[in-house]
C-alpha cells in the first residue's frame, strides 16, 4: 500500500464531525480489498473484518477532525493538513496494519465518526455490530508511546440572562461580568493546574450580545473541563450546583494496567521495529474512555506529536506512520499466538 498517498488522499477530504460520509466512502473501497467483509453501519462507521475465531482484536480509529480546513502540503517525509495528527495519521497506520496483518483469529477494523463531538460512532459500536473484542488498539496521536490512561472530560455551559436594555443606562447590570464571575467561581471550585492529577478548565466558546448599543439578553460560555483520576462526572455536577451552569456531556476518566496483554504485545512490536517503548497517560479524553467497558486489554497508540493536534500547524512524519503500522501488525500477530486472555 502507498501509505503516503493514502494519507494525502485522506487529508484532501475534509471530514469534520458528522461530515465524514465522503471519507467513509473512500475508505470503504480501500479496506474492502483486504477484508473478508466490510460495511458502513447506521452511524456512518466503516467496519471491516478478516479472519475468524478467537482472539478478536479491534483496530479502532476516528475519521473526523475538528473544524477548520487547512491546506494540504506534501513536504517530503512530512505532510501537513487538517487531521494530519488527529486523527488521519493514526488512521492511515491502522488501515495499513489491518491490510498487511495475517492474524490468527479475527481482526476487526473500526473507523468511526464523531469522536471529536459526541462519539456517536463509538456509541453505536457499544450497542452491537462486529464481534466483541478481546483486545483493542485505539488510534490516537501518542508520538508512538503506549497510552494506558486518559483523563475524563466534560462540556460545561455557563449562561447568564437579562431583560436587555439600553447600553448607556446605569440601571442595568453587566451580564458579561456576571458570566466572568461564574467562570472564576468554577476555577475556584475545581482548582485547575498543569499536572495530570489536576482538573483543567478552558473556555472554548463565548457568546454575548447581538448589538453594540444594547445590554446583552444572554451571555453564554462553554468550558472544556478535563477530569483527573479519582474524580468523576457526578462529582463535577455536584461541585457546580448553585452556579448558572449545566454539564452538557461528560465522560469519566479511564485507566487500565500498563502491562495488560495488548500493551505487552505492542511493546514487543515496537522493539521489533527498533523503537524504545514508552508508556504514557493522556491529558485528554478519547474513545478509549468508552471502549474500556468492552475489555481492559486496551491501549491507545499512534504516530503524531499530540501537541500539534487541533492546531493550525498539524503535521506528521510519514516514516512515523509507517513505523506505527509495522508495530501494530506485529502486535496483532503476537496476540493471535497468545490466544484469549481474561477481559
Amino acid at each position: 500500500m502507498d501509505l503516503k498517498g493514502l494519507l494525502l488522499r485522506m487529508l484532501s477530504i475534509y471530514s469534520p464531525s458528522h461530515g465524514e460520509a465522503e471519507l467513509a466512502g473512500f475508505l470503504l473501497g480501500v479496506v474492502r480489498e483486504a477484508a473478508d467483509e466490510a460495511w458502513t453501519d447506521g452511524a456512518g462507521n466503516v467496519v471491516a473484518v478478516k479472519g475468524r475465531g478467537a482472539p478478536v482484536t479491534w483496530l479502532h480509529a476516528h475519521m473526523d477532525t475538528v473544524v477548520g480546513p487547512l491546506e494540504v502540503r506534501d513536504e517530503g517525509d512530512v505532510v501537513r493538513g487538517r487531521g494530519a495528527v488527529d486523527d488521519k495519521g493514526p488512521l492511515a497506520a491502522y488501515v495499513e496494519a489491518f491490510s498487511s496483518a495475517r492474524p490468527s483469529g479475527t481482526l476487526v477494523l473500526t473507523l468511526v465518526t464523531a469522536e471529536e463531538d459526541d462519539s456517536a460512532g463509538t456509541e453505536e459500536l457499544l450497542r452491537g455490530g462486529p464481534p466483541r473484542p478481546d483486545y483493542i488498539y485505539v488510534g490516537e496521536p501518542t508520538d508512538l508511546h503506549v497510552a494506558y490512561a486518559y483523563r475524563g472530560g466534560g462540556k460545561v455551559e455557563l449562561s447568564v440572562g437579562t431583560r436587555g436594555g439600553h447600553a448607556s443606562s446605569p440601571i442595568y447590570g453587566n451580564p458579561f461580568e456576571e458570566l466572568y464571575a461564574a467562570y472564576l467561581k468554577v476555577k475556584e471550585l475545581l482548582k485547575p493546574g498543569g499536572r495530570y492529577e489536576d482538573f483543567s478548565v478552558m473556555p472554548t466558546v463565548v457568546r454575548c450580545g447581538d448589538a453594540p448599543n444594547k445590554v446583552p439578553v444572554e451571555c453564554t460560555a462553554v468550558l472544556d473541563v478535563r477530569i483527573p483520576p479519582g474524580h468523576s462526572c457526578r462529582e463535577l455536577e455536584r461541585l457546580l450546583e448553585g452556579l448558572p451552569a449545566r454539564v452538557r456531556s461528560c465522560t469519566d476518566p479511564a485507566e487500565t494496567s500498563p502491562t495488560n496483554p495488548a500493551a505487552r504485545a505492542l511493546v514487543r512490536g515496537l522493539l521489533k521495529v527498533g523503537v524504545e517503548p514508552k508508556l504514557s497517560r493522556k491529558y485528554g479524553t478519547a474513545d478509549f474512555n468508552l471502549l474500556i467497558s468492552l475489555t481492559k486489554n486496551i491501549v491507545a497508540f499512534g504516530p503524531g506529536d499530540p501537541s500539534l493536534a487541533h492546531t493550525e500547524d498539524e503535521a506528521i512524519r510519514v516514516r512515523d506512520v509507517e513505523t506505527a503500522a509495522q508495530a501494530l501488525r506485529y502486535a496483532v500477530e503476537e496476540l493471535g499466538r497468545w490466544g484469549v486472555k481474561s477481559r
